[in-house]
């Protein structure tokens, strides 16, 4: 199995990204509808955390993923330079 390219880790973490943003927005659109009431308000905090917990392992997951890329790309000029 070949490594990863430079091009597959930037689509990764561009989806990932996307992912995210999706999912403040609708969480953003469901708040908006709930009602204006003791439950509703109880529902938009659960709404929120939910929402906070997803984006943060997403940021975690692109984070890792930008690291690895860091690593592969420090490999690769590694042995670029052990060639020439």
């Amino acid at each position: 199995m070949n490594a990863p390219t430079s091009h597959d880790f930037r689509a990764a973490i561009a989806v990932l990204n996307k992912l995210s943003r999706r999912i403040d927005n609708e969480a953003a659109q469901c708040v908006m509808r709930l009602p204006d009431s003791h439950y509703g308000d109880q529902h938009a905090v659960r709404i929120e955390t939910q929402t906070l917990e997803q984006t943060s392992r997403i940021a975690a997951v692109i984070a890792q993923l930008e690291s690895w890329h860091d690593e592969l790309e420090q490999q690769r000029r590694h042995c670029v330079s052990h060639r020439v």
